[in-house]
């Protein structure tokens, strides 16, 4: 029998996964008497350079394998012993939601609905409101004003930068518009593993298959270097700096776009000033930043010249560069540099800022309505830990409700996180998988996947693809939908009918498709409906004529001067601040980025994705043999705050000084507080940048042989 044949009689259930994975994909599960057999993707589709097909990554193919992980949580299940010592016992649903109801009312009543912490993340998004966040956002907005934990801890500096130069967060040009690019610069971009929006990768490498020149500025040489022509590598921290000497370049030689920036911006002459030295007699030249940067100081002048007479080039800038203890600077100094050198507006060119939101809201599809209830407090997913253990939360919290979110591994400082969770009096997560986080819970509730729920999912990083993810298999064990938890949660409180208004999950989705003026019969079919409109190109009018389109800031212009920056500490031009020097005992600089096969700390319970690529930590070859370090030993990765046991993956990848651990594997500490597990938040600590953004990438560590003792 033919295999392939016996494949084309199986039902084929069209899904994407709602994972933040930087893209949005086309699936489809092949199901056979109720059993998921393979996951696939549609062949038929329209792909052209400019309309490509949305094909998936081993990430969204390996869902199948994700169904029977072993760490898959199948029943609601109550804690016995300490926390974190996986001890417990299997309880029914209604005993779980009885006692979570009665703990809810009590807090609100003796202590005030602010005594209540939320906690969300990015496991599961881009729905309408049924699943993860926005489903339990819903919930406790018809509840109380409790205290939500959230905050952007992906991009928090590039948006308060945008909201001081831009005056609000603006869309990047769409990815289709790079076809017309000449240079290509992927400053700390890695869409090669990450993607950054659907296809960034595809018109990156179409690009330069038309003759765009493509470099790569970043600590690691990543898998996105077989996009590149060249790799610049760049110490973490930096960006402002190597951005000023390259800015410094192009006004020395008379390279600057100096129409644009007289016509298109405010605050260009104190810029000029800083990048000449005329306040601090220090002249931001290449010799300057070389030194700070790590960057030949010919190779600055090279990318400067390139960069402001290749015209059009695209400055397609990464989000961990500004995960540093000044990040807003590094934010603000590229978006100064796209200026300087008049690629702003241009096609094939671009701002340098946010840079993934495409063509903006194309579908008319509406969402679950809210509640009344705005949260009464927010913290910062950075900080939630230090207000807990210092006691700055008044009242205390009494309740901790976690939703789509491995709180303990995705914030800062895990142990720390680890030693606030132990002062919760009672802790809740809704969970398809035992993490680290739900280790430490009093109830866990077990969560549908993607494969056993329905939704209406759009795109990441736009709307202009909506996907009709169906239920492919039925619900592994006594797993159920984060709507059907809150909605008999609802029930509970007296709450229900204003939750539900009387509709299952299907129903609300066919009234949303009732309600939207598309045709929906390619949607009821295939699983998805592109509008894919002309591309768009980010401020392509402002530049045209900046009066009749002027920006929502003070002067209508791109600000580079900039005094509510001032407020927080920070010069009110695009400065470089140094982060400091390393602690004792540390000199190795980390940095944390995404991993290919994981999506944050999703994905990590998968043992088929662990042996494709193993989690190491990427050490110079030069620093791993000065601490006689060989590819594959076992190392103790040191922080000021804790240590990691990990493999050494030993590499001319990545620059000397610079270690990297990839975030979202998995917290698993010992006896001795150890942890085994390689999370890379073990290592960083709770600073924040000075308006509340996370720090990571501004960590110092030392490495050495398990063995040394």
């Amino acid at each position: 029998m033919n295999p392939r044949r016996e494949f084309t009689h199986m039902r084929r259930v069209p899904f994407t996964c709602t994972l933040d994975c930087g893209s949005r994909c086309e699936l489809i599960a092949c199901v056979e008497d109720g059993r998921l057999m393979r996951i696939d993707t549609p062949p038929d589709r329209q792909d052209t350079p400019r309309f490509p097909r949305l094909i998936p990554c081993v990430r969204g193919r390996a869902h199948r394998r994700a169904q029977n992980a072993p760490d898959r949580v199948l029943q609601p299940l109550r804690r016995t012993g300490p926390r974190g010592s996986s001890a417990f016992c299997p309880i029914s649903w209604d005993d779980a939601l009885d006692e979570i109801a009665e703990r809810l009312l009590r807090a609100r009543e003796q202590q005030g609905p602010i005594s209540i912490l939320h906690a969300t993340g990015a496991g599961s998004i881009s729905g309408r409101g049924l699943s993860g966040a926005d489903a339990s956002r819903r919930f406790f907005s018809h509840w109380a004003s409790v205290t939500e934990i959230a905050g952007n801890m992906s991009v928090h500096c590039v948006a308060m930068a945008q909201q001081w130069m831009l005056g609000s967060h603006l869309p990047g040009s769409d990815r289709a518009t790079l076809l017309d690019s000449r240079l290509i610069l992927l400053w700390g971009m890695n869409p090669a593993e990450n993607h950054m929006g659907p296809n960034t990768a595809h018109f990156i490498a179409e690009a330069r298959d038309r003759g765009a020149r493509v470099v790569l500025l970043d600590p690691r040489y990543t898998d996105s270097g077989m996009l590149a022509d060249e790799w610049v590598p760049l110490r973490p921290g930096t960006d402002a700096a190597l951005a000023a000497a390259m800015a410094h370049v192009m006004i020395a030689e008379g390279l600057a776009d100096t129409a644009f920036l007289e016509r298109c911006t405010d605050g260009s002459e104190a810029y000029r000033r800083y990048l000449m030295g005329l306040d601090d007699d220090i002249p931001k030249t290449p010799a300057w930043a070389e030194p700070i940067t790590g960057v030949d100081a010919e190779m600055i002048r090279r990318l400067a010249r390139a960069y402001a007479t290749e015209r059009p080039a695209a400055l397609l800038a990464g989000w961990g560069p500004q995960r540093t203890r000044y990040g807003e600077q590094s934010a603000r100094a590229l978006m100064a540099l796209a200026c300087v050198s008049g690629n702003v507006g241009l096609r094939g060119g671009g701002l340098g800022g946010y840079g993934t939101r495409g063509s903006g809201s194309e579908i008319a599809l509406g969402s679950l309505p809210m509640g009344p209830y705005a949260p009464g407090r927010r913290l910062p997913p950075g900080s939630w830990a230090p207000a807990i253990l210092e006691g700055q939360l008044h009242p205390a919290p009494a309740l901790l409700y976690i939703v789509a979110s491995n709180l303990v591994n995705r914030s800062p400082n895990s142990l720390a996180n680890v030693a606030a969770l132990a002062q919760v009096p009672f802790v809740v997560v809704h969970e398809p998988f035992m993490t680290p986080t739900a280790r430490h819970a009093d109830l866990v509730l077990p969560i549908n996947t993607d494969l056993e729920r329905s939704d209406l999912v759009t795109s990441w990083g736009h709307d202009s693809h909506l996907f009709y993810s169906q239920q492919a298999v039925a619900s592994r064990g006594e797993s159920r939908t984060d709507y059907w938890v809150f909605a008999r949660l609802a029930e509970r409180l007296g709450i229900g009918e204003k939750y539900t208004q009387g509709r299952s999950e299907q129903e609300w989705l066919d009234a949303l498709l009732a309600e939207s003026p598309m045709t929906l019969d390619d949607l009821a079919r295939d699983g998805i409906v592109r509008c894919d409109p002309p591309p768009r190109v980010a401020l392509e009018a402002f530049r045209r004529d900046p009066d009749a389109h002027p920006l929502s800031t003070r002067s209508g212009r791109i600000e580079l001067r900039n005094h509510q920056a001032a407020a927080y500490g920070l010069p009110d031009i695009p400065a470089f601040v140094d982060t400091g020097n390393e602690p004792a005992g540390y000199p190795l600089q980390l940095v944390t980025p995404h991993h290919k096969l994981r999506s944050n700390s999703c994905l990590d319970a998968n043992p088929w994705l662990h042996r494709l690529e193993p989690h190491t930590a990427w050490i110079n070859s030069a620093d791993a043999a000065a601490r006689e370090i060989a590819d594959g030993d076992t190392v103790i990765v040191e922080a000021p705050g804790g240590n990691i046991q990990i493999r050494a993956h030993v590499t001319p990848r990545i620059m000397p000084g610079v270690v990297s651990v990839a975030q979202g594997a998995w917290l698993a500490l010992d006896a001795a507080g150890d942890d085994g597990g390689g999370c890379a938040n073990t290592l960083t600590e709770h600073t924040l940048t000075p308006t509340g953004g996370p720090t990571t990438h501004t960590a110092w560590v030392q490495v050495r042989r398990l063995s040394d003792g």
